[in-house]
């Protein structure tokens, strides 16, 4: 047979039950609970991870700055070439692009290795090197691999003359590539350091200039098939060189590197950056007009005779080369770039945030901190609460009084900066945030209790308590608390709405734990990075979150009134 103080004590849930909203309410948080539960199996990815994605990204220059074109595929481009009547861009995984009369079409080649360098001759043959030694001719419609004894990746190729062309790469690695034999010579470099060549273009005079890492040049002389060092002025890494054919010429670099010749007898001179990102293409034409272009979408402008600028573009994307003929110019990239405020889409179902991290994920784990938070420091709230009002009313007198001033006193320090004080005195933890929730929140529960005590003690059953000899633990935990147990229900289903809302406060506040993941945190990071009036999918989801959690534990609370209030039980 089930007591009857069992029973009472079982009637809050007997109330739920008989209660639409408390139904619902059930319902909402039982999802919330199991969202929680099986976090890592709904969740896309790890609520840390950066997302970076690759794109074939295309900027045109126009009257309104560089805008974002179709995407050319899912991989980076890496270099161009351009005669009359044909555009060729190469990139990542074997992707070679062809573009005539404004049409760009994709051609297959039989590699998979990434491809770094390309160069034409007027007449349409043209070379192709990339990743692993491989390289590619074509010298009428057709490309041919050339099989090669080369491991090492090779980043670009310039035309000596229509038979021959001059390739460089990694470990200062120069070949002389002879088109009619297709047969490679390996050429000893005068530095002998293991440095990466990055780029090689043909000169005015004939000879063929070579940059690299930490400012390396040299020039190749065919006349003599040697190689000797110059010197450009800088130490930095170059990634690219251009020369118009008056002899002006462009090498840039990594922090923004420009460095400038006149013509062909002119001196090499270093210009006045406008900003110190990498950059990792540039063109020039014989009038000093020049472009440059590099990372997180930097493009830098310089009209002739004048300082260089940069310019309005619609992209952050890694740019890794550029392309200018008569059609105009284009930008091209990209290395993989974070997806930044991407919105909802069916990859990212709540998009994603300024670190480029998913927040659907993010959203599930917050559930966690949350809940945790909610049902631990309403636990410890209810244990003190019940502690201190089950000792006040039972004791009265002196007890009571020091208790009921303690409450108080606590009625007197605000929420907020007593976490604070609670951060500043030890370092910011889920312990801080539970423990900042419950030695403040308690306060109500305990008055609740003390009053239902008092009227408890002076009952007949408490009475025959004590003519037995019952003790007075005995009495209070024993014949008394399970006849408050309904009370402490119910304001244990009020303080799990209150302990949600103050996690979610703390953490907005920045005094949340630091590695954890929680809705308040979300909204936090939105807040900081200054796009939470713009980025609506960022702060709608986690608030959604908390208002569906508390609203479903207040329809519980609910219920339970008719516990707390007897003339509402009465009614009924």
């Amino acid at each position: 047979m089930i007591s009857p103080a069992l029973k009472e004590a079982f009637a809050p849930l007997r109330l739920m039950l008989q209660d639409r909203l408390a139904v619902v309410g059930l319902i909402v948080l039982t999802m919330i609970f199991c969202m929680a539960l099986f976090a890592p199996m709904i969740a896309s990815q790890d609520p840390f991870a950066i997302n970076e994605d690759e794109d074939g990204s295309v900027l045109l220059r126009t009257d309104d700055g560089w805008l974002l074109q179709p995407s050319l595929g899912q991989v980076a481009l890496n270099d161009t070439a351009s005669r009359a009547g044909e555009d060729l861009i190469v990139g990542r995984q074997g992707s070679l692009w062809t573009r005539t009369a404004d049409n760009w079409e994709r051609v297959d080649l039989p590699v998979i290795a990434d491809l770094n360098g390309v160069a034409m001759t007027d007449t349409g043959s043209a070379i192709i090197v990339g990743g692993d030694g491989a390289l590619l001719l074509r010298t009428g419609t057709d490309w041919e691999v050339v099989t090669t004894d080369q491991t090492v990746a090779l980043n670009s190729v310039a035309w000596v003359d229509d038979e021959t062309a001059l390739i460089v790469g990694q470990d200062e690695t120069i070949l002389r590539f002879d088109v009619t034999d297709k047969s490679l010579s390996p050429l000893n470099s005068p530095l002998g350091r293991g440095m990466t060549l990055n780029a090689v273009a043909k000169d005015v005079d004939g000879t063929v200039l070579v940059v690299g890492e930490r400012g390396v040049a040299m020039r190749y002389d065919p006349a003599s098939d040697a190689v000797e060092l110059v010197r450009l002025g800088s130490s930095r890494t170059l990634e690219d060189l251009h020369i118009a054919s008056s002899g002006t010429a462009l090498a840039i670099g990594e922090r923004g590197t420009l460095i400038r010749r006149d013509g062909p007898d002119g001196k090499w001179t270093v210009d006045k950056t406008p900003d110190s990102r990498g950059l990792m293409a540039g063109w020039i034409d014989d009038a000093g007009r020049g472009y440059a272009v590099g990372r997180n979408g930097i493009i830098m402008e310089r009209a002739p005779e004048q300082d260089w600028i940069l310019a309005s573009t619609e992209s952050e994307r890694h740019l890794r080369t550029i392309l200018v003929n008569d059609a105009g110019a284009i930008a091209l990239g990209s290395d993989k770039f974070v997806v930044r405020f991407a919105s909802p889409s069916a990859a990212h179902w709540f998009g994603t945030d300024h670190l480029g991290r998913d927040l659907f994920s993010r959203s599930m784990y917050g559930s966690r901190i949350a809940l945790l938070v909610g049902f631990l420091g309403a636990t410890l709230v209810m244990i003190i609460g019940t502690n201190v009002g089950l000792v006040a009313g039972f004791y009265r007198g002196k007890t009571d009084t020091i208790l009921m001033r303690t409450v108080d006193v606590m009625y007197g320090i605000p929420f907020e900066p007593f976490a604070l004080i609670l951060v500043l005195l030890f370092t910011p933890s889920l312990g801080i945030v539970i423990l900042a929730v419950s030695l403040l929140t308690w306060r109500t529960t305990a008055r609740l209790i003390r009053a239902q005590v008092l009227s408890l003690r002076e009952r007949p059953f408490i009475k025959a308590a004590r003519v037995a000899g019952a003790s007075d633990l005995r009495i209070m935990y024993l014949h008394i608390l399970p006849n408050v147990m309904p009370l402490v229900f119910l304001e244990l289903a009020i303080t799990v709405g209150v302990a949600i809302i103050a996690e979610a406060t703390l953490s907005f506040l920045g005094l949340g734990p630091p590695q954890s993941v929680s809705w308040g945190g979300i909204l936090h990071d939105a807040r900081l990075s200054g796009a939470w009036r713009t980025a609506w999918w960022w702060n709608l989801p986690p608030g959604i979150f908390i208002m569906m959690t508390v609203l479903s534990v207040f329809f519980i609370s609910r219920s339970l009134e008719l516990v707390a209030n007897p003339r509402l039980r009465a009614r009924r």
